[in-house]
């Protein structure tokens, strides 16, 4: 039986969401861009951006992102920028390199290329100091999540909407062949309800992709679920935890490798009130644990980007906000031998 939070009432604002991720530097095969402005230091505060974990490649990479809503004239940052724990931010590409918005991006670990999903189905990858088109024909929605498989060698993702145009919500599973640039449909049964807005992991001990939560706006839904996907099989199945977080979107969940487990933190309720739980899913147990580390640790937030740094042993989090007024550019790594927090790099 699925988990749903209905709401009571909401009117129907999102923004337009240009969530893009991106990952790569000049150690692991992307060439820097130059620009005659001076460097900034880090990324300006905002929120919709997107971390990802290179795989061991190095480093954890930042992709773009909003710095406030469009009625407070916010701008949409397309700037690629790479972190390292104990080290700090580097620029790899700033603003000035446009590229088309969308929703989606995920990292080849075959190639050392991030992949990014535009709004029109259009697939681009960052290399030589720039993005490249490579390729047409895939999804055009809003509100997903890319997740790398790195056993199948392929980028899955669920659902995602048209809430801009006629307002569908889909529950549909899309797969990328990085290998021969394209994108297939498939058709598991069961699937998930329709929603947007979730929060993916992959798993890569047990080869299964995690989903959490989400939206659908069109029903008055929040979701509170857990499902797995496998690629071999074409299978999802709906976990029955005795126990999960509260129903929310714009959560983030990552792949802890050091502990095996798979953690969520923050989003927001139906009221867009946001959170500041940390939970923890064991998949060998089927159970959600929230943690609750001692110490600071990051104020209650939604739209943040969150990744685990395979390579530094840490999660890191950046970003978001109580609101979609009041971003910030905060950084936080969680160290799960401890289960403690510390800002900063």
């Amino acid at each position: 039986m699925r988990r749903i939070v209905r709401r009571t009432s909401r009117a129907v604002s999102l923004i337009a969401v240009c969530l893009v991720n991106a990952c790569g530097s000049s150690s692991v095969g992307v060439t820097p861009s130059t620009s005659a402005s001076a460097t900034p230091a880090a990324p300006v505060a905002r929120g919709y951006s997107w971390l990802v974990d290179a795989s061991g490649d190095g480093g954890v990479y930042l992709f773009g992102g909003f710095t406030g809503p469009p009625r407070k004239n916010g701008k949409w940052v397309p700037d690629l920028w790479s972190f390292r724990y104990r080290q700090g931010w580097d620029l790899v590409a700033s603003s000035a390199d446009q590229l088309p918005t969308g929703d989606g991006v995920g990292y080849d670990l075959l190639s050392s290329k991030p992949i990014f999903l535009d709004d029109s189905g259009s697939t681009w990858t960052f290399e030589t100091g720039t993005w490249k088109q490579i390729g047409t024909g895939g999804p055009q929605l809003h509100g997903i999540h890319l997740a790398y498989d790195s056993k199948a060698d392929r980028l899955l993702t669920f659902g995602g909407d048209h809430i801009f145009t006629d307002g569908t919500f889909f529950d549909d599973t899309w797969v990328y062949d990085p290998g021969a640039s394209q994108w297939t449909k498939r058709h598991p049964a069961p699937s998930p309800p329709a929603r947007s807005y979730y929060a993916t992991a992959y798993d890569a001990r047990a080869d299964r992709l995690f989903l959490y939560g989400g939206e659908n706006v069109n029903h008055g839904d929040y979701f509170a679920d857990t499902w797995a996907y496998s690629f071999g099989t074409n299978r999802w199945t709906q976990m029955r935890p005795k126990e999960s977080p509260p129903a929310r979107d714009y959560s983030v969940m990552a792949y802890d490798s050091v502990r095996d487990r798979i953690l969520l933190f923050g989003g927001a309720d139906s009221t867009e009130t946001p959170f500041d739980d940390l939970w923890a899913y064991d998949l060998d147990r089927d159970t959600w644990s929230q943690l609750k580390p001692t110490g600071p640790k990051p104020t209650a937030r939604a739209w943040h980007a969150m990744a685990f740094d395979k390579e530094a042993g840490v999660l890191v989090l950046f970003g978001g906000g109580r609101s979609r007024d009041a971003y910030t550019n905060e950084v936080w790594t969680f160290d799960p031998h401890t289960d403690s927090w510390s800002r900063g790099a």
